[in-house]
């Protein structure tokens, strides 16, 4: 199993990958052999090719998300240039989405639609046993020079996937004191809104969730295993149902695990309520993110989020009281917005004392409505069909200066051009980290630190720092 890296590679990768490690799981509980490459990893892209000869894999599978495609496909020659025999099976995001312009790629044999959890031993256990394999739902597999993708089958026993298989990583490459390793869990699968450029809709379809037992048997077992106190919970809408979080807290609790833990992907702001927050500090939740996007309700009702600025106040308020920290993400250039109500946002996460505010770049992805919307409505700096394959929503931490300008902007309006979305984004994003940098070490050494954080180097450390003070 190997992780393309993507052809930015702005983000040091700080902890293993939680899809691989639960596809790996259920294939050696299949009976499998399993070996990930994580190719965001210093040096293992380079030993690619002597992996190949020693492990010697009948498969060799590629998660493919949007920025790691062309990298994938590099990877995919060398494999077959290998061995023409080892079959190439590619899952992922870009898959799920975009299943029929991944498939004819010549290197693919077969993609799997969905969750590979569900579709890949199924399918190697009926292709290995020649038993009907071209049935299984969610694969895709080309016959007589057309495609064919079979539908997908959306399971609900999600507590039936074996616990993510951390053994096979190397933990110490994503940080040498294992115990600090914020390890991802997914308590639940895809969120009810349709926020207009989210593809979590069309990856899960619908909404599905993991019992609170199974969810806490998870944080039990790795941190009894690993000794790690710190996890990241990576569900789109965690907080959707109050009750099941409540539950999952009080059984934290009542097991007495001393753990702390983040919620790293988002809880909207029209699901927190006093009773779930104080009860998630209890359990130990340290931060919370929050997808704000806009400060102005006119862009908010434009992208169909499921809150006004007045509930997203009052969360803010909810979280601050409950003492837990905020991390807040802003998009700059939605539909609706301008140069002046991105600026506002600043003033926003001062006065409302948001501790990590985070600024991003609109990219519009297939099968969102922010797709079509810019493909009708934009000019194009870059295609449309393609920006996905070549923007980056955000600088990442590793770039600066002049390089700052890989924070493609895709689209211009005529009420917000180009050059005034990238100054937008670039005034936002200083300002943003100017504010937690000040926060933390004081105005006069904060602006110091900052200063010395556009020097890509010293932000390269300066962050490994961040990492070990687990401020956030």
């Amino acid at each position: 199993m190997t992780q393309p890296k993507d052809i930015v590679g702005n983000y040091r990768p700080k902890r293993p990958l939680l899809a691989q490690a639960y596809i790996a799981a259920a294939l050696e509980k299949a009976g499998h052999e399993v070996k990930i490459l994580d190719m965001r990893i210093k040096g293992v892209e380079e030993g690619f090719e002597s992996t190949l000869k020693s492990f010697n894999p009948d498969v060799v599978t590629f998660s493919l998300a949007s920025l790691t495609v062309k990298n994938a496909f590099n990877q995919m020659r060398i494999v077959k240039n290998h061995n023409p025999k080892i079959m190439i099976v590619a899952g992922g995001p870009e898959v799920t989405t975009l299943a029929e312009s991944i498939l004819p790629k010549s290197y693919v044999d077969f993609i799997m639609v969905g969750e590979g959890e569900f579709v890949f031993p199924e399918f190697l256990e009926k292709y290995q046993n020649d038993k009907d394999w071209k049935s299984v739902p969610g694969l895709g597999y080309k016959e007589n020079d057309k495609i064919i993708i079979n539908e997908r089958e959306l399971r609900d026993d999600i507590d039936s996937i074996p616990f993510p298989a951390w053994h096979l990583f190397d933990l110490k490459k994503y940080n040498k004191n294992i115990k600090r390793i914020k390890f991802p869990i997914m308590t639940a699968r895809g969120c009810p809104h349709k926020c207009i450029f989210c593809t979590i809709p069309a990856v899960f379809v619908r909404y599905r969730y993991r019992s609170p037992k199974n969810v806490v048997d998870e944080l039990e077992y790795i941190h009894k295993k690993f000794g790690t106190t710190n996890f990241q919970i990576l569900d789109d809408n965690f907080g959707f149902i109050n009750k099941r979080v409540i539950e999952i807290c009080d059984e934290i609790i009542r097991r007495d695990l001393k753990i702390k833990w983040i919620v790293g992907q988002g809880i909207t702001a029209a699901s927190v309520n006093k009773e779930m927050m104080q009860k998630m500090k209890q359990a130990g939740c340290t931060l919370i993110s929050m997808g704000i996007e806009s400060v102005h309700d006119d862009v908010l009702r434009q992208m169909k989020k499921p809150a006004n600025v007045d509930v997203i106040v009052r969360a803010i308020k909810i979280c601050k009281d409950a003492g837990i920290k905020i991390k807040a993400f802003f998009i700059v250039g939605l539909p609706g917005s301008t140069y002046e109500k991105e600026l506002a946002s600043i003033n926003f996460f001062k006065k409302h004392g948001i501790d990590l505010p985070r600024y991003s770049n609109p990219v519009p992805m297939p099968q969102t409505e922010l797709y079509e919307w810019a493909k009708e409505n934009s000019t194009p700096i870059i295609p449309i069909e393609e920006s996905h394959y070549e923007a980056s929503h955000t600088l990442g931490t590793q770039t600066t200066g002049k390089e700052y300008e890989y924070a493609n902007i895709v689209y211009e309006t005529e009420d917000f051009p180009k050059e005034l979305r990238l100054k937008a984004y670039l005034h936002c994003t200083a300002e943003a980290d100017k504010w937690v940098l000040q926060n933390m070490f004081g105005k006069p050494l904060g602006y110091i630190a900052w200063k010395l954080s556009r020097i890509r180097s010293l932000r390269y450390y300066g962050e490994k720092m961040l990492d070990r003070m687990d401020i956030f």
